[in-house]
Parts: C-alpha cells; structure tokens; sequence
C-alpha cells in the first residue's frame, strides 16, 4: 500500500476519537441565539455541502427555521440581519465559501464559520467561530474525519436547543462521546463488507432520504474522487420514479436507512434485487442511537470505509487523486 493509501486510512481511523473531543468543544451556550433569527442558511461545498444539508436536518429538528445552499445560490436568498450565515469550510480556504461569506456580510447577516482550522482565511471573516477537533494533519487526503466532526457539531448544537427531540438528541450526543472505538470498528467491517461485494465494472448506487442522504452525498463524493467507479447518490422516492429507468442488471445499490429498519425498508430491497435485478446491501447500523440524524453519522464513516477498501481491492498502488476538480476549477 502507498502512504498516501495510509494517510486516507488515518483520516478514517482517528474518527474514533475526533468525534468525541469535537463535542467536548462544543459550549453549551453555542446555538440559542440563532433560534431567535427568521433564518438560518448552512453553506458549504463538496464534502461541506452534504454537512450544511445536514445541518439543515439538525436544526429544523429543533424548530429552526433552516436552509442549505451552495455557496453560488446565496445570491437568491433574501438576506438582512435577521438571518444567520454558517459558512462551513473544514480546511477554511474555500474560496466560493468565503465569497458566499463576504456577501452575507454585505448584507447585514451575522456570519458564524463552522471549521477545522480556526486560523484559516474563513475564520478571519467573523468572531464567532465553531472549530472542529478532527486531529487531522492534512486536507489534501480524503477529508474524512472534518466532515463527520462539523456533522457532530451540528448535531450538539441541535441537542442544546428545546425541543420534542432534545432528550433523544442529547442521548445521541452522549452516545457518540463513548462509542467511537465501537462506531469506527462497525463501520470498518461494514465497508469491507460493501468492498467486497461491488465492483468497478457498474455504477454504485447509494440511496437514502432524510439526514441519511448527507451520507448517501458523502458516500457518493468518496468513490468518485478516487476514480476507481462512479458513485450515485439518489433520494429514495426520486430513485423509484426515475432512476430505474438506467438499471442495466447487475448494477449496484446500497440502501441506507434508520435503524431499527421497516417494513417499507424491506419492501424497498425486494424490488432492487429481485425486480431490478440489482446487487443490493442494507446500510443501518445497531449502536444505540435514537435518532436519524445521529445514526447518520456511523453510517457516513461506512462508506468513507467502503470506498478506500474499494480502492486497495482494485488499486493498492495509488500515489494520489486523479487531476482532482479542487485543482482543475481552481476553487482553493
């Protein structure tokens, strides 16, 4: 294997403890302000997308009127300083982040920066700066571990907002605080498990609504950035009105969902295998946590897992990315 095969691994592995000394830097003081606000809008790219949609998730949980956008749609949204921007960019550099930012500003929002590097270009944009812990020394591998921890944070903030599902949340929070040997160590086999069952030759669906689409987002942007196979993230009820329209059989589908599973879950799986003819693999994980957005989670570091053993199946020898989109749209 190649150090920088290794270095994926690491920013993967270190999970098990950067989840919990993330929530550990979460202030309990940290997210009631910005209930008050008529809007809060989560912005983010590629990996940090799929974590604003997330947070999207987090915060309507607790009755916060939310939005996710990419960092060019801020200039359709109606902004005053009655909203609240979370500009999330783990390394800080993103350069469409920090214009999405400085527009905000513009405006008259308050601007919160949710990130890995507090010493980083976005952080300078505001005083108010959520940092992750994701014990990282590089952004340039595959950023595992700075996705999942701006998630966790996310996830604090809503646990500290009243709410019907504040006990469940702040359950989940304590949960995870505990049992990342445990989560990395099911993830791990979950993704040598899915690993083992697909293969280059067919496209990979991951199929999900809810929380649990970040990690059918997530999941997707894994397997496309190391080239290996294309990955396809689908929200559940679109994949049944429009995507079986491609199926050739034998493709490959993951179907990822809250746990304990349903009924329709089942329903689900019976016409991707057996109508469809299509590889199939359910993704829901047993660790104790009540709610959607806290099993999230887990199931995101499944397919981090899944798409680097993927990888070392088919292309142990890799040195680094393929001419990645980060440097061909110059977005850092």
């Amino acid at each position: 294997m190649t150090e920088f095969l290794d270095s994926c691994l690491a920013a993967i592995k270190v999970q098990e403890k950067s989840i919990a000394d993330t929530l550990k830097n979460v202030a309990a003081e940290t997210g009631p302000w910005i209930a008050a606000k008529q809007r809060v809008i989560l912005v983010g790219a590629g990996d940090s997308y799929a974590v604003a949609d997330f947070g999207r998730w987090a915060l309507l949980s607790a009755g916060v009127n939310a939005y996710s956008v990419s960092p060019t749609e801020i200039a359709y949204i109606p902004l005053d300083s009655e909203c609240v921007v979370i500009g999330i960019t783990a390394s800080g550099r993103s350069l469409s982040t920090l214009d999405a930012i400085r527009t905000a500003k513009a405006h008259g929002a308050s601007i919160i920066v949710l990130t890995d590097d507090p010493n980083g270009r976005a952080a300078k944009e505001t005083l108010d700066v959520w940092t992750t812990r994701a014990g990282v020394e590089s952004y340039n591998v595959s950023p595992a571990s700075p996705t999942t921890t701006a998630m966790a944070y996310l996830l604090k903030v809503a646990s500290g907002l009243s709410s019907k599902f504040q006990i469940d949340l702040q359950h989940d929070v304590n949960r995870l605080s505990r049992a990342g040997r445990e989560m990395v160590a099911w993830a791990e086999e979950e993704g040598i498990t899915i690993s083992n069952m697909i293969s280059p030759k067919a496209p990979l669906y991951m199929i999900s609504d809810g929380p649990n689409y970040t990690a059918a987002q997530i999941g997707m942007m894994k397997f496309n950035e190391f080239s290996i196979m294309k990955g396809i993230a689908a929200l559940r009820e679109e994949f049944c009105h429009h995507h079986n329209l491609s199926i050739g059989e034998g493709e490959q589908v993951i179907l990822i969902s809250i746990s304990p599973p349903s009924a329709s879950d089942n329903l689900y799986l019976g016409v991707l295998s057996d109508t469809l003819k299509m590889k199939t693999h359910h993704l829901h994980n047993e660790l104790g946590l009540r709610t959607a957005l806290a099993q999230a989670i887990p199931n995101t570091i499944a397919l981090q897992m899944a798409a680097h053993y993927t990888v070392r199946r088919f292309k142990p020898d890799m040195e680094g990315f393929k001419m990645p989109h980060a440097k061909a749209f110059q977005i850092y």
